[in-house]
């Protein structure tokens, strides 16, 4: 099983997902990102990197977004997978998915 990544680009304020967003890893991306949006501003989540996002890894991103609106921060995401756009649309919360 993969695990998950970010890379963080300060200047630009993209940080950059791979590897695994899921049930096992869902604690550790949380925190992750969180320290991500804790830079402020304009932050952009580059998903394009995950190989794989399951419905645990969707209540994250789901979570990330109200912390962002909290923060002051304002949230986008990057190159969802079609897949978790497709269980977002299937759960009825993809309009709460910034993209």
């Amino acid at each position: 099983m993969s695990e998950f990544r970010l890379a963080i680009e300060s200047e630009s304020g993209v940080c950059r997902a791979s590897g695994a967003l899921g049930f096992a890893t869902a604690a550790d991306a949380h925190s992750q990102l969180q320290r991500c949006l804790r830079a402020g501003g304009h932050v952009r989540i580059d998903c394009s990197g995950l190989e794989r996002i399951d419905s645990a890894g969707l209540a994250v991103l789901l979570d990330l977004v109200a912390f962002a609106r909290e923060q002051g921060v304002e949230l986008r995401y990057v190159s969802l997978p079609a897949g978790v756009l497709r269980l977002a649309r299937l759960s009825g919360v993809e309009v709460l998915l910034p993209v």
